[in-house]
């Protein structure tokens, strides 16, 4: 009887200490606290924005830079920056995303993962939205949901190689992943890991299926059986080679749906040209 009461406090022991650590690991998950400086144009430079967790001593690094024009959209309304969703620059100085990742009344900030062995990023502000006119935020279907940021680099130019875009269909298609971690609270934040999976264009009855929605040509449906994660959470955009194909509009409700629908960049390839003034592709 002695032993198990002493069997039976230890465990309770363990269990306290156990969720001690994930409390602490909770609020310590944003060691990196934002930093500011003021540049001589007044715009803030957030090097810091959202305490970026390493994860790992550069072990995807090659990956990082197979996708330098992989970016993350940050949003603020409160004085507290967060993780939104993913885009792709695209013609040196835009962003192509989807439609939803902008909100009205939130500022918006673009961050790129500058120098990955030294855990530095760096965010650029949005001069102004190109969201699509026949975009409806409320519809139960994502039709046209895309969008294009131009973004304030002249104070801070960057070389970062763009993603090209074009009218073509694609076969084969990989995906970034910008991994993320979640708080016990349901926070998002960015880490220093990235990785890809190849992925399969699946029959748009299938989406169909899932979702109710009818998948037209300006839509993709993609089977994501080769991520292995639960994909419950943004993700990357999609890519045939170096050309961004599709940005995230429907993602899984659950650990056990594979299929996701995401906007064809191709599909809106000339509306692109037109609303960013642009007259040629790549």
């Amino acid at each position: 009887m002695k032993a198990a009461c002493i069997i039976l406090a230890i465990i309770i022991l363990v269990a306290i200490v156990a969720v001690i650590c994930m409390v602490k690991f909770a609020t310590e998950i944003t060691v990196e606290e934002r930093k500011r400086e003021l540049l001589s144009s007044g715009v803030y430079k957030y090097s810091r924005n959202l305490g970026v967790i390493a994860l790992n001593e550069n072990q995807s690094m090659m990956i990082s830079e197979r996708f330098p024009y992989v970016a993350a959209i940050t949003r603020n309304n409160s004085g507290s920056w967060s993780f939104t969703c993913f885009g792709a620059i695209i013609l040196l100085k835009w962003l192509v995303t989807a439609a939803h990742c902008r909100r009205p009344g939130y500022t918006h900030r673009v961050l790129l993962f500058y120098d990955f062995a030294r855990n530095y990023t760096h965010t650029y502000p949005i001069l102004f939205w190109r969201i699509h006119e026949k975009f409806n935020a409320s519809g139960i279907t994502p039709m046209y949901d895309i969008a294009v940021a131009k973004l304030n680099v002249e104070q801070n130019p960057f070389s970062t190689r763009p993603a090209i875009f074009d009218d073509k269909s694609a076969r084969y298609i990989e995906a970034s992943v910008w991994k993320t971690v979640t708080t016990m609270d349901k926070k998002m934040f960015l880490t220093n890991d990235f990785d890809k999976f190849d992925l399969a264009i699946a029959d748009s009855s299938k989406c169909y299926e899932g979702y109710g929605v009818d998948i037209d040509d300006s839509m993709i449906c993609i089977d994501m059986s080769y991520h292995n994660d639960c994909f419950v959470t943004e993700f990357g955009p999609i890519f045939s080679n170096d050309r961004v194909i599709g940005v995230l509009a429907v993602k899984p409700r659950d650990c056990d749906i594979k299929l996701a629908i995401f906007t064809n960049v191709s599909f809106y390839s000339d509306w692109i040209l037109k609303t960013t003034h642009t007259t040629f592709y790549g």
